[in-house]
């Protein structure tokens, strides 16, 4: 296995054989890096940051952390369990490796974060801290603080965890919440509160949203949303607004002092993936099983069909999406390889690039994306090359590559300091590891 970074022009540089020998036959943990546990960047400025991906090989399977700035893989982990997605937490510093068949959650310490005035740099390392449930699934992040939803089954119901970095520097949570139905479900963090997916009496899914409210290490039930969202599946938020799909078009629940106003924002079909971010007024959907693009503005009636679709064919579906931290960008990898790339300020098709020359086949890794700490780049996972691209946004051109890694990639999430406006919501690939 040869891992390293090569640009689209001159070769950037290759990774030693003996750091690949060092990572490869480290079962127990970290590969050491130069420079101790704790080096200092005083400079308060954005770090390249580091990649982290999975290889997916029963009780083999590995997760690998890529240095940008080193052009390396420094270091790699034995996970107890495959990895079914992967997802930054929502301050960037850790990885939240969900292992949904086995019914847990393992968190990776990235190693880079915001220290006061100064960036600390230290060793990658999996946490003493995981997360238990069944049935791991729909991942949330929003303002700092990030939520693991757990479907359940009849025996145990489903429950969400709510954490920041703060808590998993902890090794620890700041509360969880049991609920009485299993169901597959969402619980999107809002400041002091959760709002969670809820099942109505006598319905067979999600059809609405539960209130809680956080006190201290524990929640308080503070009764659902009034507006019904049948089929609800996937959400997001800004500043102001919360927003989660319904069949019948988009649920937004607004906080208003010690109380929620919510209402519906109507569409034709069922959306199914909603996409936000704290720097866009707007929201991105995706309908399903369609998977048309529909802009929704909160304050609107009717969401607005946006054409995503441009120079390719009508049929075409999405493989991975997300808006990058500044929500200037909206990203779409299609069936056919293609990265589209939707321009959020007017809602138009700012351009494609053909980045997969081939896409997976059913029950392979899937391609993930995950997006730099200043939004310039997009790195694109490839499973059929066992490589990772890097996409520079505005010029749509592929600048660099991991190659070589030996394996399919599963899952990829950037982790490191970005500027603290820049929010990491766990969308990169979806929210969740299953279909609709």
């Amino acid at each position: 296995m040869n891992n390293s970074l090569h640009s689209a022009l001159p070769r950037l540089g290759a990774l030693t054989l003996a750091l690949l020998l060092a990572a490869c036959n480290n079962d127990t943990g970290s590969t050491t890096l130069p420079g101790g546990d704790d080096d200092h960047d005083h400079d308060h400025e954005e770090t390249a940051g580091r990649l982290v991906f999975t290889q997916a090989a029963g009780n083999n399977s590995r997760v690998y952390v890529y240095d940008l700035e080193q052009q390396a893989t420094i270091a790699d982990f034995a996970l107890t369990y495959p990895a079914t997605a992967l997802h930054a937490s929502p301050g960037g510093r850790y990885a939240v490796i969900m292992q949904r068949d086995n019914d847990q959650v393992q968190i990776l310490d990235g190693g880079i974060w915001l220290h006061e005035d100064h960036v600390d740099t230290g060793t990658p390392g999996l946490t003493a801290l995981t997360l238990y449930g069944v049935k791991p699934t729909h991942y949330r992040g929003n303002d700092g603080l990030g939520t693991v939803f757990f479907d359940g089954d009849a025996a145990t119901g489903s429950q969400f965890q709510l954490f920041s970095d703060s808590s998993l520097e902890s090794d620890g949570v700041i509360a969880s919440q049991i609920l009485e139905q299993a169901h597959h479900g969402i619980a999107e963090p809002r400041g002091e509160w959760v709002l969670s997916s809820n099942v109505s009496d006598g319905a067979s899914g999600a059809d609405g949203i539960a209130l809680y409210h956080l006190h201290g290490d524990h929640f308080h039930a503070e009764g659902t949303l009034a507006t019904a969202c049948p089929g609800l599946h996937g959400g997001a938020s800004n500043t102001t607004y919360s927003v989660f799909g319904c069949e019948d078009g988009a649920l937004v629940a607004e906080l208003h002092g010690d109380h929620f106003h919510d209402h519906k924002v109507t569409a034709p079909e069922r959306l199914a993936t909603i996409l936000g971010s704290t720097d866009l007024a707007d929201f991105a959907a995706l309908s399903y099983p369609a998977y048309n693009l529909y802009r929704i503005a909160p304050d609107a009636t009717e969401a607005e069909q946006i054409v995503w679709r441009e120079s390719t064919t009508a049929d075409a579906k999405p493989l991975a999406y997300g808006l990058d931290p500044h929500g200037e960008h909206l990203v779409i990898l299609d069936d056919s390889g293609i990265l589209h790339v939707i321009d959020t300020a007017e809602w138009h098709h700012h351009g494609q690039i053909t980045v997969l020359d081939q896409v997976p086949a059913d029950g392979a890794p899937a391609p993930a994306l995950a997006f730099s700490g200043d939004g310039h780049e997009v790195f694109v996972s490839d499973p059929q090359a066992q490589a990772i691209h890097r996409v520079e946004l505005e010029s749509l051109t592929v600048t660099a590559e991991v190659a070589d890694l030996g394996f399919a990639p599963l899952g990829l999430a950037w982790t490191g300091a970005a500027e603290e406006h820049d929010e990491h919501d766990g969308e990169e690939e979806g929210e969740h590891d299953h279909e609709h």
